[in-house]
């Protein structure tokens, strides 16, 4: 009697402890498939224009592993789209303009502080976006999250073998041919502006024109005007 009543309790206890394990492999399973789907989700946002800061969709140790891939693509698209606002600024758009030449000329002390600091604001942004993106930093992210083997290799899977990746990669190649972009329309701004200071009393504002004493003069301060249109176009 003793041993059939120990049999049946250690076959309760066994069948719990299968209900237990399955309980937690499907659990796992979910966790991981909601982790993947999300990351899916993910790669079809634009990061020049979206957030990532979703709610985490995942679970345990998984839900780690999302945190570390959202908050880092959120970090970025923060920095992208201030990038953004600067690039499209209303000022800088209308720096070299009949009315600004009016407002700061001729010695344009405010615009050329502007610019400077502008410029140099872009590049922090810009070089700090850059070196962001080497894939060792990208890499490196999830620790700050979880150093668990399989947790770790899971991440780098998920953002190194998906297309993930490529969106980075594109981005970095947008970022570089951005930064050459904006560099060359702030120093060009920045030559016509010195051009102007430095040669004041050669040229004037009337009839809603700016007018030079002579041609070459006129000649090349269309080149740099004409300089800076075409990379805006760009």
């Amino acid at each position: 009697m003793k041993k059939k009543k120990f049999f049946i309790i250690f076959c309760v206890i066994i069948f719990d402890v299968f209900l237990i394990i399955g309980f937690l492999v499907i659990r796992d399973s979910i966790s991981f498939n909601s982790l993947k789907n999300e990351v899916t989700e993910l790669n079809k946002l634009d990061i020049t224009k979206d957030r990532y800061n979703r709610k985490i969709k995942s679970s345990g140790s998984y839900a780690k592993v999302e945190s570390a891939i959202k908050e880092y693509l959120d970090n970025y698209a923060i920095k992208i789209q201030d990038l953004s606002k600067m690039m499209n600024d209303d000022k800088l758009s209308t720096i070299l303009s009949y009315d600004n030449y009016v407002a700061d000329g001729p010695n344009f002390n405010n615009s050329l502080d502007y610019l400077e600091k502008s410029k140099k604001e872009y590049n922090e942004i810009i070089n700090q976006l850059l070196v962001n993106l080497d894939d060792e930093n990208i890499n490196n992210y999830i620790y700050t999250k979880i150093k668990d083997p399989y947790y770790v290799s899971l991440y780098q899977e998920l953002i190194f073998k998906t297309e993930m990746i490529d969106n980075l990669d594109n981005t970095r190649v947008l970022l570089e041919e951005s930064k050459i972009k904006m560099n060359n329309i702030y120093d060009t701004c920045i030559e016509t502006l010195n051009y102007l200071k430095l040669y004041q009393n050669k040229w004037k504002l009337e009839d809603g024109e700016i007018r030079f004493q002579d041609d070459d003069m006129l000649n090349y301060y269309s080149s740099l005007v004409s300089r800076v249109n075409e990379k805006k176009d760009e």
